[in-house]
């Protein structure tokens, strides 16, 4: 005579408070890695924007140089003093240097007889997009601009203004030690170039880690 015997399963079912504690906590750090990985690559790509907008800059600016003999800058701050580069500038409205880079009239506020054209020939050496919430791009509902990064500040150029073919190195100053400090020694005093551009990066500080600079990777 048969009988049915009652089938039990060797397999457990569900999970113990505890278990689930555990995959909760490594959800948890998986998640907090996802994220952390997430930020770094929005950061790196928001640096590569900025990157592409100063070598763009740097492009525009020897065009033009190649063309007019002379830096798309107001005439009355291109003078350096004791023989040295003239100070660096910045893409505001004052320096023309915007203006005359996108042929809109090329008028430099900074010069006197109510401005001049720096850009006679009419030529257009870069395409920029217009700034929105005043970030990244061209600031001013008519010429002349300002031009600012992804942080709303204006890009810092330097100038071979002296004719020797270099400029003012910023990484001197720089406050990370690993930039100004290098184990090779110290950066050089000038740079070998005849123009330097940057972006004062996220922290809005100058000379810092996160500086987007045209004469190194990082």
């Amino acid at each position: 005579m048969k009988t049915n015997r009652p089938i039990t399963s060797s397999t457990r079912q569900g999970f113990t408070l505890i278990e689930l504690l555990v995959v909760i906590v490594i959800i948890g750090i998986l998640a907090s890695l996802v994220m952390s990985q997430a930020t770094k690559m929005m950061e790196d790509a928001r640096r590569l924007q900025v990157q592409t907008v100063i070598k763009d800059l740097r492009i525009a600016i020897g065009s033009y140089q190649v063309d007019y003999n002379r830096y798309p800058i107001s005439s009355s701050l291109l003078s350096g003093s004791d023989g040295e580069d003239a100070p660096e500038f910045e893409t505001d409205e004052n320096t023309g240097l915007v203006s005359a880079l996108m042929s809109t009239g090329g008028s430099a506020s900074g010069d006197s007889g109510g401005g001049a054209n720096l850009n006679p020939r009419d030529i257009k050496y870069i395409d920029l997009p217009m700034a929105k919430n005043g970030m990244f791009g061209l600031v001013g509902v008519a010429p002349p601009y300002k031009l600012v990064d992804l942080w709303g500040q204006t890009y810092r150029v330097l100038l071979d203004t002296n004719g020797d073919k270099q400029v003012m190195n910023p990484d001197l100053n720089n406050s990370d030690p690993k930039i100004a400090q290098n184990p090779n020694g110290p950066p050089p005093e000038k740079l070998p170039t005849e123009i330097a551009i940057y972006s004062i990066g996220q922290d809005k500080m100058p000379s810092t880690k996160d500086d987007v600079v045209s004469w190194r990777q990082k």
